[in-house]
């Protein structure tokens, strides 16, 4: 591991080891992933229409808070139970976004619903933002458009119009990882905090922490940095007292995903699965799950995107956050490489807007990625045939 902590060291250009000015928002930028994100979200809203409309039994407001969001909603109402049921529970959700739809029911007065809807798209936006300014920061505009609308388009981009954390995830890796390259270790540690109490993958922050304090210390004699890892990884350590403390149960979190969704750990991937459920759908004449080919799809683009992003050698936190998102789905049984997954890592979209730099190649990825989008926005909301 040290071994490759040096040779991503080397590779990556470091701020503060040559003359670079510190980042300036210029918000009269700004309204270029604005338009981005508006018009991604409004090919979403046409595509739930047109769902609800497909589907007798089905509204829009079904189609955006699907799947998750009721899990969230109780929650923000109710809060978590005080012992761990043996059925699907709430304790395998973090607290994060719950709380801050809470916070808006509380402050506007208005129903969970529409408390989600606020915070998804707000946070959405923000998160566009943030992405457009990062990649600008290390490369140019030209380079930050393209990476902004291959993130708003992305297939998996439609959970920022739903009941789902990865809005205001991608807000707080955004930020931790920005603060992380101007060698902001108390901001970075605090940002990530939030972000590992969002989510568990969370976690992937804390990596991405090590890898920057790693290189501070080694190039800086920095010690500072090592608060970065341990702010950050309080976030996710938090959340597990908090359960302990409110079911009486160490390992609340583990048992509800193992007890109600079955979620578990493995270390040689969920690929060998899809691979032989859709080889046996093939060899039995049915149609196969289709969530076996898009987690097996996503796995590979995810591969071949992470290794375009080591060739682009970016600060080292963004390789090792990517790679730590890749880990979690990796190990995961039952999340993988679905489409947000690779939405939530958001250096793989920087990488292709900085790599795709002439127009057909970029032209048709962000046609596929668009028409993707719609395709999971409707599938996913009309049906039951892909998970998000």
């Amino acid at each position: 591991m040290t071994a490759q902590l040096d040779e991503l060291e080397r590779a990556a250009p470091r701020p503060g080891t040559e003359p670079r000015a510190r980042p300036r928002i210029d918000f009269k930028q700004l309204w270029r992933p604005t338009v981005f994100f508006v018009a991604s979200r409004i090919v979403v809203v046409f595509a739930f229409v047109a769902a609800a409309a497909a589907h007798p039994k089905l509204s829009f407001h079904n189609a955006a808070s699907k799947w998750d969001g009721g899990f969230y909603f109780h929650i923000a109402n109710l809060g978590y139970p005080n012992y761990v049921p043996p059925v699907k529970s709430v304790l395998a959700f973090f607290p994060g976004y719950p709380l801050l739809i809470r916070w808006v029911e509380h402050l506007f007065g208005i129903h969970a619903y529409t408390a989600s809807g606020i915070v998804v798209f707000v946070f959405g936006l923000i998160g566009t933002c943030g992405v457009w300014f990062l990649t600008r920061e290390l490369s140019d505009v030209d380079s930050a458009d393209r990476a902004t609308l291959l993130f708003a388009f992305s297939p998996g981009s439609f959970v920022l119009s739903m009941a789902y954390t990865e809005a205001v995830f991608v807000v707080f890796a955004v930020g931790t990882c920005w603060a992380l390259v101007r060698r902001r270790w108390v901001t970075a540690g605090i940002i990530g905090a939030c972000a590992a109490a969002t989510r568990p993958d969370g976690l992937a922050l804390v990596l991405a922490a090590a890898g920057a304090a790693y290189v501070a210390i080694r190039t800086r004699n920095e010690w500072r940095a090592l608060l970065a890892i341990v702010i950050s990884a309080g976030g996710f350590v938090a959340v597990q007292i908090y359960f302990w403390a409110h079911t009486g149960d160490a390992l609340a979190f583990f048992h509800a995903e193992r007890n109600g969704w079955h979620q578990g750990t493995t270390f040689v991937g969920t690929e060998v699965a899809d691979i032989r459920a859709i080889v046996r759908a093939a060899n039995r004449g049915g149609a196969p799950d289709w969530n076996h080919i898009v987690t097996l799809a996503g796995f590979v683009l995810f591969v071949g995107v992470v290794v375009a992003l080591i060739r682009w050698r970016p600060p080292v936190e963004l390789i090792l956050f990517a790679v730590g998102m890749g880990f979690f789905a990796f190990i995961s049984t039952r999340v993988g490489f679905r489409p947000r997954t690779f939405l939530a890592a958001f250096p793989l979209s920087m990488v292709l807007g900085v790599k795709l730099r002439r127009s057909p190649w970029f032209g048709l990825a962000l046609a596929m990625s668009a028409a993707l989008l719609v395709l999971l926005a409707f599938v996913t909301a009309a049906t039951f045939y892909v998970t998000p």
